[in-house]
């Protein structure tokens, strides 16, 4: 009862300075934010080697702002491991650089040098670390063997390095060694910039709370992610999942993503709501993964105007796709229509699954010879399964590639893609591409753009997509169009996550993702443990 009187207090604090910020105006200010595009060590030395090599790296891409950055963050999983726990205070009054600051001795030095970083540099600083709580294993969790408990855990210093803010994975992914609090946590904090941040990890994102708790109950509207995160075609890679996020919820968003190709692993990027992409990287020409630091002027109001000239648009030229990709494991219960690759092609199509229905209408031409390539829309009401008895049901709708006339082969790159970075073997031009949904509403549900162009693997900016809503009795209906011809797409849908329908009794399944899930398990694992390679 005492904690939920301590959590109802302080959702109460939250709102009352959330308050404080939209009272004091902050039209037309910005802020400058840096994220971390980070590949960690995880093999070649031993666990406290590798740790002293990633921090180094932080340190590194710290001092590169050149004291620019209010705000830096670092993605989940890529400094400290199981073998070099540290505890987290939920805050403190003083710098964590101070050696009275907190007699903790099981404050790991790592996280005092962080919070050295953060005033030397005097920025907020957000990272990640693996923690070591202080209460005992309770009897009914699996810690029982260490005796102790390990959670995946963000910390946020202020710019004088004391921890203002504290958050605790909920939602984990294939992570046996970590557990979860009792309760989840919502987790926010307050800069001198008069932005209120919350802040949640990874796989959170895919849920209702805490990620849509802190926008819809709290009204957050600056979010950050920390994120170790396997894109899966064609609807969730990293930065077009974080873009559609955003785009959706209206908010600004920090997401720092870790950096490991060959195993699927890249994207980070800065949104700010309707405008798209401030900045974002995908490595998709690497298998090593890079360290680097994306910076960018964010609005302090994610609906404030900015300049279209400011608008970044993909690079020139398309690079070879190494990133390896998991593939959306239903797709063969998609309702789904084939596009005839004849020059000159037009189409309005109606395709509905269940309670969902949506109207295409489509002019194309195929640029090339090579029948290789082909593009299918698709409607699927259906539930998808992640791990254990983790579930979202989805509602979607959209345009997606395929390497063949089969739909299985929907989601899936090319050969000649991988080689060149484009889609070489059947360019298609649209000249005309919108799509009507019919989407049932419900209390608890985010439907969000999912858009992919084949050079970088990046989502369609605001000048390239059109996007409105109308509410129509049990109906929301929904219009996505393309503004200007495309030659590049892989994915152009609508994409309905509906938070409050769950499978009953196991019996949604993620077919076809076994051994992709398995991979990410090993690297996981790798990441987490810095497994000692002497």
């Amino acid at each position: 009862m005492v904690g939920l009187q301590r959590r109802i207090f302080g959702l109460l604090g939250v709102l009352f300075l959330v308050s404080l910020v939209v009272a004091s105006g902050g039209s037309g200010g910005f802020y400058t934010a840096g994220v971390a595009e980070f590949r960690p060590e995880i093999m070649g030395g031993s666990s406290q080697q590798l740790l002293e090599a990633n921090l180094a790296g932080y340190l590194e891409l710290m001092a590169s702002a050149n004291g620019t950055a209010d705000i830096i963050v670092f993605p989940e999983a890529a400094l400290n491991s199981v073998v070099t726990l540290t505890a987290v205070p939920e805050s403190t009054k003083l710098s964590l650089c101070e050696e009275r600051a907190g007699d903790d001795p099981e404050i790991a030095p790592f996280l005092r040098q962080l919070a050295c970083a953060a005033r030397e540099h005097s920025t907020y600083l957000v990272v990640n670390v693996k923690e070591r709580a202080p209460e005992d294993c309770p009897s009914d969790v699996s810690c029982s063997s260490r005796g102790y408990v390990i959670h995946n855990t963000n910390v946020v210093f202020d710019r004088q390095g004391a921890v203002i803010s504290r958050y605790r994975k909920w939602n984990l992914y294939l992570e046996p060694s970590t557990n979860r609090t009792e309760e989840p946590e919502l987790a926010t904090f307050q800069t001198d910039f008069n932005v209120t941040f919350g802040h949640f990890i990874c796989f959170d994102m895919l849920f209702y709370t805490p990620a849509q708790d802190l926008v819809e109950q709290l009204g957050i509207r600056n979010v950050i992610v920390t994120k170790m995160f396997n894109s899966e075609l064609p609807f969730l890679t990293a930065s077009q999942f974080q873009q559609g996020w955003a785009w959706s919820n209206r908010v600004n968003l920090l997401a720092s993503g870790g950096s490991f190709p060959q195993g699927g692993i890249s994207g980070s990027g800065i949104y700010a709501g309707q405008h798209g992409a401030l900045a974002r990287l995908m490595m998709t020409e690497e298998t090593q993964g890079q360290r680097r630091l994306l910076l960018a002027k964010v609005p302090l109001d994610p609906e404030q105007d900015l300049d279209p000239s400011d608008e970044i648009s993909d690079p020139e030229e398309p690079t070879p796709i190494k990133l390896k990709l998991l593939q959306q494991p239903e797709l063969k219960k998609f309702a789904t229509w084939e596009l005839p690759m004849v020059k000159g092609s037009s189409v309005e199509k109606r395709i509905c699954q269940e309670d969902l229905c949506c109207e295409f209408r489509i002019s194309w031409s195929p640029v090339g010879t090579d029948p290789g390539y082909s593009y299918r829309l698709g409607v699927w009401v259906g539930q998808r399964r992640y791990e254990e008895e983790q579930y979202s049901a989805i509602r979607l709708c959209g345009l997606f590639t395929c390497s063949s006339s089969d739909v299985e082969s929907c989601g899936m790159i090319g050969e000649k893609q991988k080689e060149l970075g484009h889609l070489v073997e059947q360019q298609v031009l649209f000249t005309e591409l919108q799509i009507l949904g019919e989407f049932v509403r419900r209390p608890r549900r985010l439907i969000t753009p999912s858009t992919l162009s084949a050079s970088h693997l990046y989502a369609l900016q605001p000048s390239q997509l059109a996007w409105s809503t109308e509410e129509l009795d049990n109906l929301t209906q929904i219009k996505m169009e393309l503004r200007q011809p495309h030659s590049q797409l892989m994915t152009f849908a609508i994409y309905g996550n509906y938070f409050d329908e769950y499978a009953e009794g196991g019996a949604a399944t993620a077919e076809g993702s076994g051994l992709g899930a398995l991979l990410f398990l090993l690297i996981t694992l790798l990441m987490m443990m810095h497994l000692t390679w002497e």
